[in-house]
């Protein structure tokens, strides 16, 4: 039973699926970050208050009953030992976000990039030793290809793509989509797509020119649906690298660089794995149309994530 009111059992249910959705990935949560990461389906731009939350699990039986509070976080009973792991792996966030920064203190001058962004694990600090550096980059209109080309090629030359046996720090460009091609929702799997709405909300910009994130997050205003206190994701200042005084150049498309982007395209097409290319649009892990280029061929884990999320919330429910 719960000393919480029935009006209120939605949020005690939610507050516990948030503690679930980031325990599969041993991240133990703030009061400040249950709050801000809630997901309430259906909750379509509902603001719950940090107070609410904090009333909720003062006064909830279930809660008391299936979770712990120590330092500051919140976890479930016999997951002590992940206070450590998160504050183990916050350092090594700092250490990635570094390299992250040079790599990508290169990568803005290549023409056409409007957007570094980083994402998966990393972009909540939570990302393991051997990681990669995940980055999802925007570009502009007509430039999609041409921008991948040199970013590809500028990573290959000095070393800084990810290998079968060699993923620690390497950056991963597996994941381009043009200033036009912003909204994500159709690359959802089956709702909810639990991972794909944190990954939009919890992305962070290194490198961002013409407030393409701000952008990016009204294309995505969907996931409000689901999360009703989220508020932008800027990042702080230290975790950004400085536009300058880059050279935009004109905004027309010329004849040059539209057969630049053509034969790109093609060139860059015919050289992809043979596996990619049989899976390529069958589903949203490969994606290659205009405007969007995403290549999650055998790490697209969003399924699993979902699953093992609901069975999680399975469980719960029996306790409830």
């Amino acid at each position: 039973m719960t000393a919480l009111d029935n009006k209120d059992n939605k949020l005690e249910k939610s507050i516990l699926e948030t503690v679930a959705y980031f325990d599969i990935f041993s991240y133990p949560l703030t009061l400040v970050e249950i709050w801000k990461w809630l997901f309430l389906k259906e909750a379509n731009g509902l603001f719950i208050s940090l107070n609410k939350i904090e009333e909720i699990i003062k006064n909830s039986e279930a809660i008391k009953t299936l979770l712990e509070y120590k330092q500051g976080f919140y976890f479930f009973k016999n997951r002590e030992a992940l206070i450590a792991l998160r504050k183990e792996r916050y350092n090594l966030a700092e250490n990635k976000f570094r390299k992250a920064l040079r790599v990508a203190g290169f990568l803005k001058w290549i023409p056409g990039i409007k957007m570094i962004g980083i994402c998966n694990s990393l972009s909540w600090a939570n990302a393991d030793t051997g990681s990669d550096i995940d980055f999802f980059i925007v570009t502009e209109k007509g430039k999609l290809w041409t921008s991948r080309f040199l970013a590809v090629g500028f990573l290959k030359i000095f070393g800084l793509r990810p290998e079968k046996n060699n993923t620690k720090d390497k950056i991963c460009l597996s994941f381009f989509v043009d200033e036009e091609h912003l909204n994500l929702e159709n690359l959802a799997i089956e709702s909810p797509d639990i991972y794909l709405i944190y990954w939009i909300n919890q992305l962070v910009p290194i490198f961002d020119r013409g407030g393409v994130h701000q952008k990016f997050l009204e294309s995505n205003q969907w996931i409000k649906i689901f999360l009703p206190n989220i508020f932008n994701n800027e990042g702080s200042e230290r975790r950004r690298v400085a536009e300058d005084f880059i050279f935009v150049g004109r905004k027309e498309k010329t004849a040059a660089g539209g057969l630049a982007e053509k034969f790109l395209h093609k060139l860059q097409y015919q050289i992809l794995p043979k596996k990619i290319k049989e899976v390529a649009n069958q589903n949203s892990n490969v994606v290659v149309k205009d405007g969007i280029l995403k290549f999650h061929c055998d790490n697209d884990r969003r399924k699993k994530y979902q699953e093992k999320w609901f069975s999680k919330i399975k469980e719960l429910e029996r306790c409830l």
